[in-house]
């Protein structure tokens, strides 16, 4: 049965993907979010003078943000300029010596004999980069594009099946001989919540496209991307609206027939795609007794990414470090402390700097610093009190300042109780799953209920900007065919 009317769960990136796909083939679309403003973890917000992210930092693998603005008949390039961040990382190692990652210019090991070690990395990771590009190109021209089909899988990347055994921790060692090098490649997928040895090794198309093509910021920060999607949403007729949570997904007769707002109100709608994960969807959004049994076990038993600690802060002096994101790190096979919480004082963490590229996010001359910090993740949701979570944020920013200079306007903390309730992220896990998941533990497109589909955090690919765009152009596509 064709759908005519179609309510959209979420008004993050591939909610707003999810609209603009359905909207362009003539669907009328109604999206509905309970926050006050769209873009969920795409987004920013203001505070005392100072833009802040409420998510993502960056954006990784440029093509294929491309191809995704592309399958929704937006030009990227005229809609969403983007600066290329020419120094995306850099990490400082316990015996000093700084690793700088950027374009070949920009290559560079500070520290004992620092000039003949950048020149044995910038070869190694030519190499590395020869070795991947392949693999790279794989992902993100074409399997990355499209759903999940094993088949699909096997037949273009069996030539490289070789090179995915092990973990990324063992290719690094493969290809990075200096241990401070290898630490810094390391630390740049930390943002995972996984350390190197825990990751899986295709993660290293992450780092090889980096490397290769940069990390790249929206000309007016990272709610460009949202601005951009959401304008197209309203020219193509769709219908937004904000401040208006959803408490249910109606079923009847097996097959989806609406939804009724927290308000009361019901919205009667042909399909239902949700976007507020496949856990919250199942366990959260339908009448538990209209739920199929393996699809309840399937949400029980989901793995959830890491929580973390969002530490934002408003400063009135400029802040200037040697690249857009900086990590305090240990060498890679120690990494794992800089994921959990540092009791005896912070010594391990990363900040980023986005007035370093964007100085208009602050007040003339300020600058805004963003950290996440590990969290115990055994601690219940209810334990992040103010007075908590502040104990916890001192710690990292008292580490922060024996490094930078830190004349405090504002300060913006975010907890996992936080994430859960005012960022509705399930049980405050950030990514939604955890980046490790199979295959078999993400949740698919189309669903066992009639009418209803999935999309966003916790459907293939799983996080970031691009592909979770993808995740709600897949949904989309799928309603389309049925």
């Amino acid at each position: 049965m064709k759908a005519h009317h179609v309510a959209i769960i979420g008004g993050g990136v591939a909610g707003l993907a999810a609209g603009v796909r359905l909207a362009s083939q003539g669907v009328r679309v109604s999206l509905f979010d309970a926050r006050d403003a769209l873009g969920g973890c795409c987004s920013t917000s203001m505070l005392d003078g100072y833009r802040f992210n409420n998510g993502a930092l960056f954006v990784a693998v440029p093509r294929l943000l491309d191809h995704a603005f592309a399958r929704l008949g937006i030009d990227r390039a005229s809609a969403l300029p983007m600066h290329r961040l020419d120094t995306p990382q850099a990490s400082v190692l316990p015996d000093g010596t700084l690793v700088v990652l950027g374009d070949s210019q920009r290559v560079r090991i500070e520290g004992p004999q620092g000039d003949a070690r950048t020149s044995t990395l910038l070869g190694e990771i030519e190499r590395c980069v020869r070795k991947w590009r392949p693999l790279l190109q794989v992902f993100t021209d074409d399997l990355l594009t499209q759903p999940l089909s094993l088949r699909h899988l096997l037949a273009k990347t069996w030539r490289h099946l070789p090179k995915l055994r092990g973990s990324l921790a063992d290719e690094l060692r493969r290809n990075f001989s200096d241990p401070q090098a290898r630490a810094a490649m390391a630390a740049v997928t930390l943002y995972t919540g996984l350390p190197a040895e825990h990751t899986p090794v295709f993660q290293i198309v992450g780092l090889v496209s980096m490397l290769e093509d940069g990390l790249h910021l929206p000309v007016n920060g990272m709610g460009a991307i949202t601005d951009v999607l959401e304008a197209t949403l309203r020219r193509l007729g769709g219908e937004i609206r904000t401040n208006a949570p959803v408490a249910r997904i109606r079923v009847e007769n097996g097959r989806v027939n609406g939804l009724s707002l927290a308000t009361g109100e019901v919205v009667v709608a042909d399909a239902v795609v949700s976007t507020a994960t496949g856990m919250a969807t199942f366990l959260q959004l339908i009448d538990p007794a209209l739920v199929p049994s393996a699809m309840r076990r399937k949400a029980q038993r989901a793995p959830l990414s890491q929580r973390t600690l969002g530490i934002q802060l408003g400063l009135r002096n400029r802040v200037l470090p040697r690249a857009y994101s900086v990590n305090h790190v240990p060498l890679m096979d120690e990494q794992k402390a800089f994921l959990a919480p540092q009791p005896g004082g912070v010594r391990w963490f990363n900040y980023t700097v986005p007035t370093l590229v964007l100085p208009e996010l602050a007040p003339q001359h300020g600058s805004v610093v963003e950290m996440f910090a590990a969290v115990d993740e055994a601690l219940p949701l209810d334990a992040w009190t103010d007075d908590f979570k502040a104990t916890v944020a001192d710690a990292s920013i008292a580490a922060l300042g024996r490094h930078e200079p830190l004349d405090i306007a504002t300060t913006r903390l975010v907890s996992p109780r936080d994430y859960a309730e005012r960022w509705h992220l399930y049980q405050g896990a950030i990514y939604g799953l955890s980046p490790a998941a199979r295959p078999n533990q993400q949740f698919p497109h189309t669903t066992p209920i009639d009418g209803l589909y999935l999309a966003g955090q916790t459907t293939y690919p799983g996080f970031g900007v691009a592909t979770s765009m993808f995740s709600g152009i897949f949904a989309a596509d799928a309603l389309l065919a049925r």
